[in-house]
């Protein structure tokens, strides 16, 4: 009988293993923090050699600030598709909102990652301009949905209701992330409404 062929392991796609790095970089930054998620360890968790990393970031520092841009573009991706569902515009704003508790989002690595993205943003160039591009776009999402309601006397011009709601955005997702105990995200969502009311009458 003719022998066996010998078996051969198959090799993830590119796309795969970047991907593959990028989410192992997540999760390094949520237990870790920034100090702690070099190169050296995210290779060791992702069980690939420096060469394999290198080949495809040119430094963790790269790996890093594409894993903060990619979370960022998820943010706004996610934001958008809310917004553009059936309905009117203070609906759209809560749904907005409610999207930060899905499931996705409320997870340790989501947040821990967040977290240590916040502190790069403070220390680096690079980090704060990725920031600076988020907070534009969701500020402009912000501003269409406010430009479609109707405008009462007593109304907040539009300008400063923005960074107001971005704020309580923030905070209360941090609040409930962070202390669910303290407030739920039921009552989030109430406080939400309660301000976009106020602030839009």
């Amino acid at each position: 009988m003719p022998p066996t062929p010998r078996a051969t392991a198959r090799r993830q796609p590119p796309t795969v293993r970047r991907e593959d790095l990028l989410a192992v970089t997540m999760r390094c930054l949520a237990e870790l923090g920034p100090r702690g998620t070099t190169g050296r360890e995210i290779c060791r968790r992702a069980g690939v050699s420096h060469g394999l990393l290198r080949h495809y970031f040119d430094n963790p520092d790269d790996l890093l600030l594409e894993s903060y841009q990619r979370l960022c573009d998820h943010f706004i991706s996610r934001f958008e598709t809310t917004l553009g569902e059936p309905g009117g515009p203070r609906e759209a704003l809560d749904r907005m909102f409610a999207t930060l508790f899905d499931a996705e989002w409320e997870q340790a690595d989501v947040l821990g990652a967040w977290m240590a993205f916040w502190s790069l943003v403070r220390s680096s160039e690079a980090f704060a301009a990725v920031s600076e591009a988020y907070n534009a776009r969701l500020r402009g999402l912000l501003r269409g949905a406010l430009e479609r309601l109707p405008r009462g006397e007593g109304a907040v011009a539009v300008e400063e209701v923005i960074p107001i709601l971005s704020a309580l955005m923030d905070g209360l997702w941090l609040d409930v992330c962070l202390a669910p105990g303290r407030l739920s995200r039921e009552r989030a969502v109430e406080l939400w409404r309660l301000a976009v009311r106020r602030l839009t009458a």
